[in-house]
């Protein structure tokens, strides 16, 4: 065990454990005999923040050791060092848990391919070190990684990963590659062999949906309470599934001085938001709520879910979207059909963005309501709807043939 390793260390050095454990199993036949589901309960045990400390101790008595920082450290405990260290002295400016857990899925994904080809190491390595698989590792390994990773059947459907899907996995193993090199843990600089993998646009999901194509799917739901107020709540505000999923009963607040209600919250990267509700849109919430048999009057105590499921409980992401999904389908409306990508929560944050830039919206407005950090993310959102406004087929007269 991962755990009762550290403690074997650390009370050899003196050093006395205060705080509890969670067990995570550094046994290498978890990842290679049980495939995919190895690593699932990996990334579950491993996103755990207090083995933190424990291993922070073993980095201070290295150094009083006058030793390598990180000398003593498993393949895993390095994989976790990294995903769950501090980067800023601000705790709202570290990885969210979402990212540390995407993290985590990509470099278990990257260890498990490792372990798997280990014999395979241990003859093409000359100077192989028995247990140190990412010290055992040559720029020609992570040449070969990559190449599997871009035509490996391992995306949905037992396809390759798309491109965006690779660019995004690349990034996440180029910069710990990066790390592991700079602080010595391995001797080559093996990040240099992570080829880029930049999409160009056309490479882009296309994920619109239109505000009419929103508005009629809202409209099919107009009898159907629960629908009704979620498909409304995700086209007027452009929240993330998790977010909706997070928010409160208590983070509703009526603002007298303009008369419209507010939900507050922390979204993504813990970034503050504030959507504005009207009092229209917020009697469809109260009507989720009714028919939840829950409380109705504004109570900045009340803990409850904004959107509880049919137990009083909170969604998970996955949950709420795969019914959003299946509730987008069961309409049978004629424009889901033919479609390349289906409809999903995160579509209607497209047809928020439309809608407003419609409206007359300038870019900067919308993307700071959609909380994005770079504006080449909302122009992406925007380009379809820029491409038909500025088309040069404008110019072409309806009497001109």
């Amino acid at each position: 065990m991962i755990y009762r390793y550290l403690r074997i260390i650390l009370k050899g050095r003196g050093i006395t454990i205060n705080y509890p454990y969670l067990p995570v199993s550094d046994d290498i036949k978890l990842i290679k005999n049980e495939s995919s589901d190895g690593v699932i309960l990996l990334v579950k045990q491993m996103q755990s923040s207090e083995y933190l400390a424990g291993l922070q101790l073993l980095t201070e008595q290295n150094e009083r050791n006058q030793e390598r920082e990180f000398a003593g450290f498993s393949d895993l405990e390095v994989i976790y060092y990294y995903v769950h260290r501090k980067t800023h002295i601000r705790e709202d400016r570290n990885k969210a848990v979402g990212t540390r857990r995407e993290y985590l899925r990509n470099l278990l994904q990257f260890y498990k391919y490792i372990v798997e080809g280990s014999r395979y190491l241990k003859e093409d390595v000359e100077d192989y070190i028995e247990g140190e698989h990412f010290k055992n590792l040559r720029p020609r390994h992570i040449a070969n990684f990559h190449e599997y990773l871009s035509t490996a059947p391992l995306g949905k459907q037992n396809k390759p990963y798309t491109a965006a899907t690779i660019q995004s996995k690349s990034a996440v193993l180029k910069a710990f590659l990066r790390w592991m090199y700079e602080i010595g843990h391995i001797r080559f600089p093996l990040y240099e062999k992570v080829l880029y993998a930049s999409i160009s646009d056309n490479e882009i999901p296309n994920k619109d949906l239109y505000p009419d194509e929103a508005f009629t799917i809202i409209d099919y739901y107009k009898n159907h309470p629960v629908n009704y107020a979620l498909f409304t709540t995700l086209m007027i505000t452009g929240l993330r599934i998790s977010e909706i999923c997070n928010a409160k009963w208590k983070d509703i607040t009526f603002d007298y001085s303009n008369g419209q209600y507010w939900l507050e919250g922390i979204g993504k990267r813990k970034r503050p938001f504030l959507k504005r509700i009207s009092p229209v849109y917020f009697e469809r919430i109260k009507e989720y709520r009714k028919r939840r048999k829950l409380p109705v009057v504004i109570d900045l105590l009340d803990n409850t879910p904004l959107f509880p499921d049919r137990n009083q409980k909170s969604y998970t992401s996955k949950n709420l979207s795969n019914y959003i999904i299946k509730a987008i389908l069961d309409t049978k409306l004629p424009f889901l059909k033919g479609r390349e990508k289906r409809i999903t929560p995160h579509s209607f944050r497209h047809a928020f963005a439309i809608y407003l830039y419609r409206e007359g919206a300038d870019l900067y407005t919308i993307q700071k309501e959609l909380g994005h950090s770079d504006p080449k993310t909302t122009t992406r959102y925007l380009e379809k709807a820029f491409k038909k406004e500025n088309s040069a087929g404008y110019f072409i007269k309806d009497t001109s043939f």
